[in-house]
């Protein structure tokens, strides 16, 4: 067993449930870009409105985090460093986002922050497993 392999065989646990929420949070943010491109009324005609008219860059803004949120699950399933920092990057700024829907979908809100919480939690709490990745690709 080359050492590649025998690094990525340990992968923590709390890094491969990172992964699987970076999928599951991308599934949230692909979602609700479709939602603001197609201006479900539930938006449209909430208390707080439309977001000055500007929702169809909401949901650019959103499918582009979808697709680097999906990007960075597969790195991370591989044990790639750029998985690891543009997760914690993309859940960071995905939980800012969100608080702005707060007034509008609180529940929804509250589910995707306290995803984006768990990734952040699960990439920092195990950076020792990519430094040890990042070494035997080099080997």
């Amino acid at each position: 067993m080359s050492q590649m392999a025998h690094a990525l065989g340990r992968r923590p646990g709390l890094v491969t449930f990172a992964a699987i929420m970076m999928f599951l949070l991308g599934g949230f943010q692909l979602t609700f870009a479709l939602v603001e491109f197609w201006r479900a009324t539930w938006i449209l005609f909430s208390p707080y409105g439309s977001f000055g008219g500007y929702l169809w860059l909401w949901g650019i803004l959103d499918g582009i985090f979808a697709l680097v949120a999906f990007y960075a699950g597969a790195d991370l399933l591989r044990g790639g460093s750029f998985g690891r920092i543009v997760g914690i990057l993309v859940a960071a700024f995905s939980a800012i986002r969100w608080f702005f829907y707060l007034p509008v979908a609180p529940w929804m809100a509250a589910v995707v922050i306290a995803i984006d919480i768990l990734i952040i939690y699960g990439l920092v709490a195990h950076s020792e497993y990519f430094d040890e990745a990042n070494a035997a690709r080099v080997v």
